[in-house]
């Protein structure tokens, strides 16, 4: 029997948000390189819940439950190709001279994100599309001799639409083999 283990990063990639699930053939992506290590981290953020518990009562009658906060994903860059960086910031760009201007307007960048994880075991690996995604970037480490600029991508994760039952959802996970290929689980 496989196992469906999730770990390591093989590539990320990035393009424009959509927000149906049949939009996503149509992304053109982007891959972001050199990718910091230890940097990329998925949070899955619970749900909340509130007890009622009456004054003359020990024991809650009633529980309240409160959607938590939008799901996180964070990615450390280390690279700053132009052409990912108009994505991320509010820039002008003049490519014949290789001359970019921040504006001070910062940007949210809505983005996708596909995110194809390394083969752990079983030869399995997991290509995990988040297609709508709020996008913040800040900057980490010190000008100095021993490290590098790091960009940090931040990203609030957004809903989109199935297409089979036009429900709510944030992420298509598919499990691949190393070549890139679906691999049928219908069968044991």
């Amino acid at each position: 029997m496989a196992t469906n283990i999730v770990g390591g990063v093989e590539k990320i990639e990035i393009g424009v948000a959509v927000t149906t699930e049949a939009a996503v053939t149509s992304i053109t992506w982007t891959a972001l390189e050199n990718i910091a290590p230890d940097t990329v981290l998925y949070t899955r953020n619970s749900d909340t819940e509130t007890d009622l518990i009456p004054e003359d009562k020990d024991v809650a009658i009633l529980t309240f439950y409160q959607t938590g906060e939008a799901d996180q994903i964070t990615i450390g860059v280390i690279e700053q190709k132009p052409e990912i960086m108009n994505m991320l910031e509010d820039n002008e760009y003049t490519a014949a001279t290789s001359r970019t201007v921040t504006l001070a307007k910062r940007k949210v960048a809505n983005l996708a994100i596909r995110l194809t994880t390394r083969s752990m075991k079983d030869a399995r690996k997991q290509i995990v599309i988040l297609p709508n995604v709020r996008v913040v970037t800040t900057y980490a480490n010190n000008y100095n001799k021993t490290s590098v600029q790091q960009l940090l991508l931040t990203g609030k994760v957004g809903s989109f639409k199935t297409t089979t039952s036009a429900k709510d959802a944030i992420s298509i996970k598919t499990w691949v083999t190393e070549a890139g290929a679906p691999i049928d689980s219908s069968t044991p």
